[in-house]
């Protein structure tokens, strides 16, 4: 009891120490100014400390004033640095001591900015910061930053910093001052932007850019212009008023837009051609220089303006916490790839979302041929594992049997209902951007309204032509063979796997997320396939040209163009509903597979396998709810995951979830039963 006593007081400490800090009359102790730098860099780490303690109650307490404690605490120290002079005169030494030993081109230059060439570098060098923080003798000022400012509200009260409390930290830092230039800042943001604008122009003018502006590229493209107007703006001090001065500016900003515009036809030519993580994180990168460069170009100008300085710092301490969060930079990378799988579920999906009666019948029929394709896939499933081939063919067989099926379905022209869902969600997430107005809004519940009543009309077809099929095809087995494809221990196992009382509704969300996954590895296979021109691969190749002719390849590629999301979806699906399981049964995680038509299936040739006493049996009846309640679950999982990941993609902040649920919850509620039938 002892042991775990001191744990867990070791954890209680362990958790206090996140925002832990010392007093203010120990703080008043300040380590000499030519102390070690580390000394001296943990004293300014633990003087931010104490200003930001307790500082989410503070903000709590003073969210209505607007205020903020940390500005509170800053007077109070300074009143007691005017009382004490010596601890005053030491104060400022070290702080000038501090800027002068530790580099500041790491934090004005690389800061909150990706510094490798790679977005999987910087996934892995993010991922090595967190777990190895830098230690606090690193000559770099960003490295103090990171340290000192890790308070979520800290570039607010930085950024909001009154002029008195500016200047009383400009008269703290030059107080006593030897020298008029101990610390020359300026010269470092100069000669940060000539930095940053080296890199622009590096990855403006690298292939993977340059290959995708429309038209402007080497001596005419505006990252080749930005380091020689650069020079004329910066070799010098700011002469704002002379007029050839403001000349050399105005070039300048024009030629900062153009290169965000040229950003924009990169990313319009991603669009149009696949997108590339690699190029997306480039220029990324290189939008937040340019921003980085206005910046500091803003405060090396306006020198005499204060208010830009606290600006400045609450960028850098806004970007070196974002720099930090591996989440943030792969939102940032992955939005445009994430948007253009979307849009390509939404193409799909409209397909599968029936408006009127004529529609919604042939929605159902299109069903009644999944179901019945999906019947002979469970025999050759129960035959396939009657071989008795060892695991490796045996499941290799089991993927090609359901990955076969899929295709059959699709080309087929016929529908599975849970494939759905994947593709109709992001469909109706494009009606989002309109929900603001009423009109808007009744067009959403429509279309929701639509594709609740295409799901139940494609799992009702699935299951009124799997089930009797099946019954049909076990019924003729046992004519001609005397007895079922399966016995009686293998049926009532089945019943039991479809029992809500058993694992059935997990595994049934798990194939809901296999679902879903299916189709997002489909929108990247066809996205690699655009972006790499695969089609005009497959269209010119000689070889094959030579062999089948130029009009047959042509066929050939624009066919594949076509059906490559299909065919990635439904190999996929096949292949995952196998080998998701057993992957993570290799790390102990017992999953299994409930697909809602599979398992009708299933139990239906269970059920004549065990003849007429099934339905005097218990186990019977709970595994018709069982199932049911898959469908809905593989159907529920599918969507929302799919629906989620178009609601990222889309920039809609103010979107009030909420009142869309309402509108829907309103519209069932007051006529239900368009949801299973067209409204005439």
């Amino acid at each position: 009891m002892q042991v775990f006593k001191g744990v867990r007081q070791l954890w209680t400490r362990w958790k206090e120490s996140k925002d832990a800090y010392q007093a203010l009359d120990r703080l008043l102790v300040v380590p000499d100014h030519t102390a070690e730098l580390a000394v001296r860099n943990i004293w300014l780490i633990e003087l931010l400390y104490w200003l930001r303690r307790n500082s989410r109650k503070d903000v709590n307490a003073n969210q209505e004033l607007g205020a903020h404690p940390e500005h509170a605490r800053l007077r109070a120290l300074f009143k007691v640095l005017e009382q004490r002079s010596d601890v005053k005169l030491k104060v400022a030494q070290l702080i000038r001591s501090v800027l002068k030993d530790n580099d500041a081109l790491s934090l004005l230059c690389d800061a909150g900015v990706a510094t490798k060439p790679s977005f999987w570098g910087e996934i892995f060098e993010r991922i090595r910061n967190r777990l190895v923080p830098p230690p606090p003798n690193r000559p770099e000022l960003s490295v103090l930053v990171a340290l000192g400012f890790v308070g979520s509200h800290d570039a607010s009260w930085v950024h909001d910093l009154d002029q008195d409390l500016l200047q009383q930290i400009h008269q703290l830092v030059h107080y006593q001052e030897a020298s008029s230039e101990f610390y020359r800042i300026f010269n470092d943001i100069a000669e940060s932007i000539h930095i940053l604008i080296s890199y622009i122009g590096a990855s403006g003018l690298s292939y993977s850019v340059r290959s995708r502006l429309r038209e402007v590229s080497g001596q005419h493209s505006p990252f080749y212009k930005l380091g020689k107007l650069a020079e004329e703006i910066l070799k010098d001090k700011p002469r704002l008023s002379e007029h050839v001065y403001q000349a050399h500016l105005k070039d300048f900003n024009d030629v900062l837009d153009a290169c965000y515009m040229a950003c924009d036809d990169v990313y319009a030519h991603l669009d149009d051609n696949g997108v590339s993580i690699e190029t997306v994180f480039q220029v990324e990168t290189m939008r937040l220089r340019l921003a980085r460069v206005e910046l500091l170009l803003k405060t090396w100008l306006e020198r005499d303006k204060t208010q830009y300085y606290s600006q400045l710092a609450a960028d850098l301490i806004l970007t070196v916490q974002g720099h930090r969060s591996v989440k943030r930079l792969a939102e940032q990378s992955f939005a445009l790839l994430s948007r253009k799988v979307v849009e390509r579920s939404a193409e799909t999906g409209d397909h599968y979302i029936a408006t009127g009666k004529k529609e919604y019948w042939s929605m159902f029929k299109k069903s009644l041929g999944g179901g019945a394709i999906v019947a002979g896939t469970v025999y050759l499933k129960f035959l396939i594992a009657g071989l008795g081939f060892v695991r490796f063919f045996e499941n290799l067989l089991l993927a090609i049997n359901y990955a076969g099926s899929f295709l059959l379905i699709q080309f087929a022209n016929f529908t599975l209902a849970t494939k759905q869902p994947a593709m109709t969600a992001p469909a109706l997430a494009q009606l989002l951007d309109r929900t603001d107005s009423e009109e808007g809004l009744k067009q959403f519940v429509d279309r929701s309204v639509d594709l609740m009543r295409s799901q139940a009309a494609s799992i009702l077809g699935n299951l009124a032509m799997v089930i009797p099929v099946v019954i049909a095809i076990q019924l003729a087995i046992i004519f001609i063979m005397g007895d079922p494809s399966i016995s009686p221990t293998k049926a009532q196992g089945i019943f039991n796997s479809v029992s809500p009382f058993s694992g059935a509704l997990i595994f049934a969300a798990f194939t809901g997320f296999l679902l879903w996954l299916s189709s997002l590895i489909a929108g990247l296979i066809d996205n690699w396939f655009v972006l790499h021109s695969v089609q005009d691969v497959i269209r010119y190749n000689r070889r094959l040209n030579l062999v089948f002719g130029e009009s047959r390849s042509a066929s050939w590629a624009q066919w594949w163009r076509d059906n490559i999301s299909v065919v990635a979806a439904n190999v996929s699906l096949g292949f995952l509903l196998i080998y998701g399981p057993t992957f993570l049964g290799f790390i102990g995680l017992g999953m299994e597979i409930r697909h809602v038509t599979l398992s009708a299936g299933q139990f239906a040739a269970a059920a004549v396998a065990l003849g007429w006493k099934v339905f005097l049996m218990a186990s019977f009846w709970i595994g018709i709810v069982g199932f049911l309640m898959i469908g809905f679950i593989n159907v529920l999982v599918s969507f929302s995951l799919a629906f989620n990941m178009a609601l990222g993609s889309r920039d809609l902040p103010s979107l009030d979830r909420r009142r869309l649920y309402g509108a829907v919850r309103a519209r069932l509620k007051n006529n239900f039963k368009s949801v299973l039938f067209p409204s005439k």
